[in-house]
């Protein structure tokens, strides 16, 4: 029997900025892995999700995915909204079939900043990803944070970095806070 329980987290980058803040407040409760770095779209998760579970039977996945997908390359979406349903579906359906059932929790797509565009990103197609994933969540029955919320609710300006899309200091703060507090939601 292990001495914590395991947080996995599956992600694009925006993983990377909550990932300290969650080992410093799960210190002694879980032990919280990150996949290794990561291509970032959902067809990447697809992809590569069996190899980053490999030897790793986590009790909680937290996972996300859909910065890299409503990126616009010469105005087009990377990834059109019904292969991105189609691939949430597969994540959602291949991590529901683990043998050691864990906890499933959907991290909401965070905002971005629209003066900057960086990296062809509008926050309208993020919210309108957002709610594909919503659905698709819903009807899966997997559990969903809010971190598009938790940085709305927030002045976003001051928690998005330069390039609008990836988190300062604080926002890495806010995105870890949220997620901790809910996870231990249930256990106070």
């Amino acid at each position: 029997m292990r001495k914590y329980e395991m947080l996995y987290c599956v992600g694009d980058s925006i993983s990377r900025y909550y990932l300290l803040t969650l080992v410093k407040l799960f210190s002694g409760r879980y032990a919280v892995v990150r996949c290794p770095a990561t291509r970032g779209s959902s067809t990447a998760v697809v992809e590569d999700l069996d190899g980053w579970l490999a030897g790793y039977d986590p009790d909680v996945v937290l996972f996300n995915s859909g910065l890299h997908d409503a990126m616009r390359k010469e105005g087009e979406l990377v990834t059109p909204p019904d292969q991105y349903e189609a691939n949430l579906r597969d994540i959602v359906a291949r991590l529901q079939g683990l043998a050691y059932s864990p906890r499933l929790i959907w991290a909401r797509t965070t905002p971005v900043l629209d003066e900057y565009r960086q990296f062809g990103r509008m926050n309208e197609d993020v919210i309108a990803y957002n709610e594909i994933a919503d659905a698709v969540m819903a009807e899966m029955g997997v559990e969903s944070i809010d971190l598009y919320r938790a940085v709305m609710d927030n002045d976003p300006e001051a928690l998005l970095g330069p390039d609008g899309v990836h988190f300062t200091p604080e926002g890495s703060q806010v995105l870890g806070q949220a997620i901790a507090d809910y996870l231990l939601q249930e256990q106070t």
